[in-house]
């Protein structure tokens, strides 16, 4: 990475003026009408006073250090000795992760999330800016805009391997200055090392890992620049389109190298405005004078407490909210001279000062809690009526003896697919006799006793699952109703397999060994077989409790119709709801343990109803109607059929529009989500991804963020697929004498499959060992949550068709399928996405399903291939046995 390659520019832009004498439209004596934009963040705190001209007229760049009241304070302070005398404040407006508390403390007339700030100031300065990097301390942002409205735009997730405090804290590593010596060495540096654009701990390892090499430290340095870039084009920009007027903006916008590497990478000319580092200020503070001029009364004034707050003391005490599980520590602020206090730290707008007035829209998600718990809350409460009248009726008679038997109590955790079949799992246990007690919603308390249960790094949810039985077991129940579920489809649905992910199939068999032997009671259930196999599994599970087979047959009538209830409730009030729908809504997508559990989901329907906007369970709308089996043929995970035809659903809909909530780890969403872009074509989404470290700060920035982007676009509906469109790989490829058969090397298996083809008259190739420039290739069409061997049969593939020479016409890719659960059985269908994207739609892929019809699939290049494999496959396995044994 030379100097001379480094060709950022400078947009023009209205200076910021040395003294406000020099401001030609006022008189000495005059004072200017200004406003004051605020952006709060966890690292830097930054003010910008701007004339009606959108002039800058002071700013201050600062550094948050855990203490925001005081880097406001301290901004107010030194802005106010510089200009205070001479402006007049009409307006005041807050952004940034602090944005609500900080704008009760100054007394905002107006809040915004820091995308539509950033976005304001760089429309503002460019209006034909068509793209934003924007990277701060912990976050980092891509903004796609149209004539200076957003119409796209990613946050980073749970990474922070992208944002400048990674660079900062790796740079302190090196004994660099981030500030003075960063930049210079990097830009100086010969031979770049490559450290990925992974997780921070395995950027750290790989830095650590050059350095004890005896890399250059210029090199080094150089090597974390581009990691940055990459990090933020391959998993935050993901794949959407990047401009060709592009701003560089944020406090890591000050190292040079850093838009340097961004260049080198996207081959396009980057931007890096005046003042960006306090970009985000500037556009609050034109949003808030374009929010003061708007109203209908010209003689409004700001609620701005003025300049002068700087001075005034302040007390922060803080206590433990007991209104919930959840006990939340609550900052309390008392400021010298006012009555009311102010309040920040908790997850609801329980002390929320700026809570509007109540919501009057409908909670649909309360709802549905309520018609899911509805059996269950009505048999226990009959259930203690019948305990209390029988114990009223032995004091009375004074006669112990008649007192009846235990009722053996089991507990049922609120958890996977309990969200969705609660009704029934729960009437079944009551109908059988037994004391049901099914453990509260996901709570903060809940969360901590699975994360000190939890065995092995997995997803957020299974992270809680561990919370639930923990919480039940200290409840001493006799036995936890823990099913495996493998299988919720039924033999008439149209996809044969609605499976689960592995983690929730093995939940109970993994909880004997994390909580040492615990009694479970653990139903295979696998609905495709019908009721009879479900009858004998109940039968197996409940044998330590005397349930007869009789019992149970005459139970599940009873629960499927506790079931039908819940169903059809949910079903009719999302008819109505939709039905009278008129304005945009936003339908919540995602597993039922994602998207519906309040816990989970970190309450964002609640968020979306505080901010005015309809909030609907995607289980309401008539999914069923939907079929995707043409586009989606081996699907066979079920909450990605329900995901997949929820979108669907939004995408035909003008006035719905989607959240999709997933998980960080989550297996199959890594998958699902690509398809979940395709099936919404250009009508945007928002993905917000969680975990047990996310924070309501940014799911609330992102859910208001996403809003204003709907917002500024005209129409609903987006374009839709192609008549007869589809995406799915062949397993039959016609004529595949006429085509070469590239095969990945995903081991040296594949040369046995490769000498069968050309034994049966097809032309095959096995393609290179995977290298550096394969990953590299590969990295630029994943999400990075892919599991690894995606990521290199995608790029071995694409670097094929990249070679020089390459005839997509007399070509062909070989990658098998499978059933699942494992995600092996989607990379065809994942490669067939990234051939089409890349217009390569005509070059087939030949993809044998690994089931009863593999080998069917296969003899379509003839009879003898399948034996010609077989013969090839057992014969390398004989030859590496012997070469283990001879030279281990």
């Amino acid at each position: 990475m030379k100097e001379e390659s480094m060709t950022v520019s400078f947009s023009s832009f209205i200076p910021h003026p040395s003294s406000l004498s020099q401001n030609s439209s006022s008189s000495p004596s005059s004072t200017i009408r200004a406003y004051l934009g605020i952006d709060i963040g966890s690292i830097s705190t930054n003010l910008a006073v701007i004339d009606e001209e959108g002039r800058l007229l002071a700013k201050r760049y600062l550094m948050t250090a855990g203490r925001p009241i005081e880097a406001v304070k301290q901004g107010l302070a030194e802005i106010g000795d510089e200009v205070g005398d001479r402006v007049d404040i009409l307006g005041v407006g807050t952004t940034g992760s602090g944005r609500y508390m900080i704008a009760d403390f100054v007394g905002a007339d107006i809040v915004k999330n820091e995308i539509t700030a950033q976005a304001t100031a760089a429309a503002f300065i460019n209006k034909d800016v068509d793209t934003i990097f924007e990277i701060g301390g912990q976050d980092s942002k891509y903004i796609s805009l149209e004539n200076g409205i957003i119409v796209d735009f990613e946050m980073n997730k749970a990474c922070a391997a992208g944002t400048g405090s990674f660079l900062e804290e790796q740079a302190e590593k090196l004994n660099i200055s981030i500030k003075e010596e960063f930049a210079q060495c990097a830009l100086s540096a010969k031979n770049p090392c490559r450290l990925g654009e992974r997780c921070t701990v395995f950027m750290e390892n790989s830095l650590m890992s050059n350095l004890q090499r005896g890399a250059d430290k210029n090199d080094l340095l150089a090597g974390l620049a581009y990691s940055i870039g990459q990090n933020n084009i391959n998993r935050v920009v993901a794949g959407k389109r990047i401009g060709t007027n592009i701003f560089f903006q944020g406090g890591v916008a000050f190292n040079t190298s850093v838009a340097a590497a961004f260049e080198k990478y996207l081959g396009k000319r980057i931007t890096i405005p005046p003042h960006h580092d306090v970009t985000g200020a500037i556009g609050m503070g034109l949003i808030a004078m374009k929010h003061m001029q708007a109203k209908d009364d010209n003689n409004s004034k700001t609620t701005f407490k003025g300049f002068a707050l700087s001075q005034r003391p302040y007390e922060i005490s803080s206590f433990e909210c007991k209104g919930c599980p959840n006990v939340c520590k609550i900052n309390r602020v008392k400021i010298s001279g006012e009555e009311s206090f102010l309040f920040y730290g908790g997850r609801c707008e329980k002390y929320d000062i700026r809570k509007k007035n109540a919501s009057t829209l409908p909670d649909l998600f309360s709802f549905r809690e309520e018609m899911l718990w509805k059996e269950h809350v009505e048999r226990m409460t009959r259930r203690r009526g019948e305990t209390e009248t029988r114990r009223d009726g032995e004091k009375e008679t004074d006669c112990q003896a008649t007192t009846s038997p235990r009722r053996p109590i089991i507990g049922s955790p609120y958890i996977f697919f309990f969200h969705d079949y609660l009704p029934f799992w729960t009437t079944l246990l009551w109908e059988l006799g037994f004391d049901v007690e099914v453990s509260p919603k996901t709570n903060r308390q809940i969360v901590t006793l699975g994360l000190e249960r939890v065995l092995s790094e997995a997803c957020f949810p299974v992270k809680v699952a561990y919370g639930h039985i923990r919480y039940l077991l200290d409840r001493d129940v006799d036995a936890v109703f823990l099913p495996s579920f493998i299988n919720l489809n039924t033999p008439d649905d149209i996809f044969e397999k609605g499976l689960s992910c592995p983690y929730t199939q093995t939940i109970p068999y993994v909880t004997n060994i994390a909580f040492g032997g615990v009694k479970t009671i653990v139903p295979v259930v696998d609905m495709s077989r019908g009721e009879k196999f479900l009858i004998s599994e109940l039968r197996k599970a409940f044998k330590p409790f005397g349930i007869r087979k009789s019992q149970i047959a005459k139970s599940l009538p009873i629960a499927h119709e506790a079931q039908t209830k819940f169903t059809s409730a949910i079903k009719a009030k999302g008819a109505e709801i939709l039905s009278a729908l008129s304005q945009n809504a936003i339908v919540i997508i995602g597993r039922a343990y994602n998207a519906f559990d309040s816990g989970v989901n970190l309450e964002i329907p609640k968020k979306l109803a505080d901010i005015g906007i309809v909030s609907i369970p995607f289980d309401f709308l008539p999914v069923d109607q939907y079929e995707i089996e043409n586009e989606w043929p081996n699907m066979y995970w079920r909450s990605g059929q329900r995901i997949l035809k929820a979108a669907r659903a939004v995408q035909e809909n003008r006035n719905l529009h989607a959240i999709y909530i997933n998980n960080f780890l989550c297996g199959p969403d890594s998958f699902i989500l690509k398809y979940f872009k395709k099936e919404m074509g250009d009508k945007p989404f928002l993905s917000i991804e969680i975990d047990e470290h996310s924070a309501d700060a940014g799911a609330i920035t992102r859910c208001e963020a996403f809003i204003d982007s709907i917002g500024n676009r005209h129409g609903g509906g987006s374009e839709k697929k192609k008549e007869g469109e589809t995406i799915r790989p062949s397993s039959h490829v016609r004529h595949p004498s006429t085509r070469t058969v590239y095969l990945p090397r995903m081991s040296d298996h594949a040369f046995a499959i490769a000498a069968a083809f050309e034994r049966c008259g097809v032309q095959a190739e096995v393609l290179p060992e995977s290298d550096k420039k394969t990953t590299d290739i590969g990295r630029k069409h994943v999400s990075g949550k892919e599991c690894y061997p995606c990521t290199v049969t995608t790029g071995d593939m694409m670097k094929k068709v990249m070679e020089p020479g390459f005839i997509p016409e007399k070509s062909a890719f070989f990658m098998p399928s499978g059933t699942g659960p494992c995600r092996f059985g989607q990379y065809n269908v994942f490669h067939r996405l990234v051939l089409d994207n890349a217009g390569y739609q005509d070059i087939p892929i030949f993809s044998p399903v690994q089931d009863t019809t593999f080998y069917s699939d296969l003899g379509i290049v003839g009879k003898d291939f399948t034996v010609r494999s077989w013969q090839g496959i057992l014969a390398y396995e004989l030859l590496t046995k012997c070469l283990h044994a001879t030279r281990p």
